[in-house]
């Protein structure tokens, strides 16, 4: 494959995350609004079909043991609350290995890297934040 279009390879998760994803996944699903979608060995998060996470099974993107969260609106202190926090690894962007422009898409994606038992709560408030985020922007966009 050209260089300039190669794309990083899908990661295998470690036995920890896919427990903490499990976990996460069982308590988002109970949200209002919320339906999970299997795709590409990660589980897709919607919010009345508006995408605001991924919770890896077998593989992940970027890092082996990492949620991607996507804001689909940052508000200015939403934003700074985001900067502030040092779990949350950059964006997709930031990460991106090819040339291809983008839509602005994989900015709104963050990886929010799972170390510990404890950075399922962390984990927990910020899928909250963007599923709030969600129903916000689904809202605007009729």
């Amino acid at each position: 494959m050209d260089e300039k279009k190669k794309r990083s390879a899908m990661k295998a998760t470690s036995e920890a995350m896919r427990g903490w994803a499990e976990a996460l996944a069982r308590e988002v699903e109970q949200w209002p609004g919320v339906t999970l979608k299997s795709a590409f060995g990660m589980m897709l998060v919607y919010r009345s079909g508006i995408a605001f996470a991924a919770l890896p099974r077998t593989r992940a993107l970027y890092e082996e043991d990492a949620i991607l969260i996507k804001f689909n609106a940052e508000s200015p202190a939403l934003a700074a609350r985001i900067v502030a926090d040092r779990r949350l690894a950059g964006t997709m962007q930031e990460r991106r290995t090819t040339n291809v422009k983008s839509r602005g898409e994989g900015q709104r994606w963050r990886i929010f890297p799972m170390r510990e038992d404890a950075d399922v709560h962390a984990a927990m408030e910020w899928l909250a934040e963007a599923y709030r985020v969600a129903r916000k922007t689904g809202k605007s966009r009729t």
